[in-house]
């Protein structure tokens, strides 16, 4: 006894198994500060949470790794983000150029003939 499919069943049948194994839609973007917030606290841990009796033995036997690497992780995801970022900055064409701050002096203490950096 054979079991026959129709076109309508196929159809769904390959539709729900490309469902199961399709990647979730990014609905957005996020703005670059909140990903830097999320990459800053990815791994490290804040005082309440690592208060408790099993955070400790965990920080002082290393199971999830100790602090020092959690800081390393969280240095790396910045470091990512970091130049992510400028990599999209500088596809966006031209260069963002941004006005001096005010500054009261008008020479350097290079040009002062007074000033000599070896003495």
């Amino acid at each position: 006894m054979s079991i026959k499919f129709t076109k309508l069943s196929q159809i769904l049948l390959v539709a729900s198994i490309a469902s199961i194994f399709s990647l979730p839609a990014k609905a957005e973007m996020k703005p670059l500060d909140e990903e830097f917030q999320d990459a800053y606290f990815a791994n490290g841990k804040n005082a309440f949470i690592q208060s408790n009796a099993l955070s400790q033995i965990d920080t002082i036997l290393g199971f999830t790794g100790f602090p020092e690497q959690h800081i390393n992780r969280d240095a790396k995801a910045v470091d990512d983000v970091y130049n992510e970022g400028m990599a999209k900055q500088s596809s966006m064409g031209s260069r963002i150029m941004t006005r001096d701050l005010a500054n009261p002096y008008d020479t350097s203490i290079r040009e002062n003939p007074g000033y000599s950096a070896i003495k």
